[in-house]
């Protein structure tokens, strides 16, 4: 007896199913391939664009470097600048300043009073003198005292003296100059 099957392709059903699935297991793969290629191909993409930024990024540090070493250079270069003008200012005036009070000491000595030496140490001065009598010394000492130049006057020692036959009073004061 012969079997006839006549239902067409329970084998060719298998065969198409399994071109099916063959298909759509190619498909998938083509997916999943094109997806992990595109995904590589974006993170390649962001690695050059950091890889660029850090490189910027350091151009421009190197470049602030070396502005910030300027700066230094020129806050060292003032700071050097002012020191010196600050000497020449002080020298100017410690050069100006013993005429000034030299001008002054001689528009205030009276007419009966001499100076016999001046001594300056630092900010005191010392001023040795003859006059005819001790009022002449106190108006002296006042005169001074009154002056914008001068503070602390005091009279250390007074003492009569002959010169020439003449009574006359030795002086020794200090006061303090004022800056």
């Amino acid at each position: 007896m012969i079997k006839i099957n006549l239902l067409v392709g329970r084998g060719e059903q298998k065969i198409q199913s399994a071109r099916k699935e063959v298909i759509v297991f190619v498909l998938v793969l083509g997916l999943v391939c094109a997806g992990v290629g595109f995904v590589h191909w974006m993170s390649s993409r962001q690695r050059i664009e950091l890889i660029t930024q850090i490189r910027n990024a350091e151009n421009e540090l190197q470049r602030l470097e070396k502005v910030k070493r300027e700066i230094q250079k020129a806050k060292a270069n003032k700071k050097m600048l002012q020191e010196k003008l600050g000497i020449i200012d002080k020298l100017n005036n410690n050069r100006t300043r013993p005429v000034a009070i030299m001008s002054l000491l001689a528009s205030r000595i009276p007419d009966k009073m001499w100076l016999r030496s001046l001594d300056k140490k630092e900010q005191k001065l010392t001023l040795e003198g003859v006059a005819l009598d001790d009022e002449t010394i106190a108006n002296f000492m006042k005169e001074l005292q009154r002056s914008s130049a001068f503070s602390a006057v005091e009279l250390v020692v007074t003492e009569r003296v002959t010169i020439e036959k003449l009574n006359l009073k030795k002086f020794t004061m200090i006061c303090t100059i004022r800056a």
